[in-house]
């Protein structure tokens, strides 16, 4: 058990170095959490590969936190990351991003919106690509939702893709999966917190030039958004712009955090990011 600034790591006897990572940022969800892993779990025992689950406690007031003690008494494949108050989705999908160890790192919503039955293919898909993202625009998507949520998801993509230059047809869908260095590298340097961090990722992706696949995803969506979150996406991707396409600020981080380790800070571990390139 490690605590870091109010928030608390508990690792077991997991292999140091998985060859995939799964990362799950939950909250709220002490009802669903475990069938979610047994999903996961079943899932990653098929690709015959060593592997982690790090899953995320974004500030849950229920007992989501002793479930996933529990959960994780049973299987030392494991991780539970738990701290307070909720901070947002994009903070705990950084945060567990951050203590992955695979070569392969994906991240999935932790509810049970999404059908995970393809992240074998996503896996096999990264042999040819560095980041496999779901997409309901795919024409293979199995996409059940409210008519106002299909209309007002393809007008946020519309506005990513004029605002920012994104090419991908849907950045929202809660199922990536991509390169362990590479994700760790871009999450090092984010910024957003919460629903808009999916729109950062790819921003900065593209900015290195990464390969980036959509693959189809079967998913139900039941919920609506809310106005409140609506404006708070809008007021992201606009910031998510400036930084991208004004200040060019990511691009200056992305230089920074791949020059010699002799020049770096010591606080800060060089990336190897020579592999890609910037755009």
């Amino acid at each position: 058990m490690k605590i870091f600034d109010s928030m608390l790591i508990t690792d077991t006897k997991a292999e140091k170095e998985a060859q995939i990572s799964v990362v799950i940022p939950v909250h709220n969800q002490e009802k669903t959490i475990s069938l979610l892993l047994s999903n996961i779990k079943e899932i990653l025992k098929s690709t015959m590969r060593s592997y982690e689950v790090v899953t995320v406690n974004d500030g849950s007031s229920d007992d989501t936190f002793g479930v996933l003690q529990k959960e994780q008494n049973l299987d030392p494949c494991i991780k539970v990351i738990s701290y307070n108050p909720n901070k947002g989705k994009g903070y705990a999908v950084r945060t567990g991003v951050m203590q992955s160890s695979g070569n392969i790192v994906i991240f999935v919503d932790g509810d049970l919106d999404i059908s995970h039955g393809k992240i074998n293919d996503y896996v096999k898909e990264l042999e040819n690509c560095d980041l496999v993202i779901a997409s309901k625009r795919h024409p293979q998507s199995k996409l059940d939702a409210p008519l106002s949520r299909k209309f007002l998801s393809r007008m946020f993509n519309l506005l990513v893709r004029m605002a920012i230059g994104i090419k991908v047809k849907d950045t929202q869908s809660g199922l990536k999966a991509g390169k362990g260095d590479a994700l760790r590298a871009i999450f090092r340097i984010m910024l957003v917190k919460r629903y808009a961090f999916d729109v950062e990722l790819l921003t900065i992706a593209t900015a290195l030039n990464l390969n980036i696949k959509e693959m189809p995803i079967e998913i139900s969506l039941e919920r609506s958004f809310k106005v409140l979150d609506i404006a708070k996406m809008f007021l992201d991707v606009t910031s998510i712009a400036y930084r991208y396409r004004i200040k060019r600020w990511y691009h200056k981080q992305i230089t920074l955090l791949s020059e010699p380790e002799s020049t770096c800070s010591t606080s800060e571990k060089k990336l190897n990011l020579d592999v890609y390139r910037l755009t």
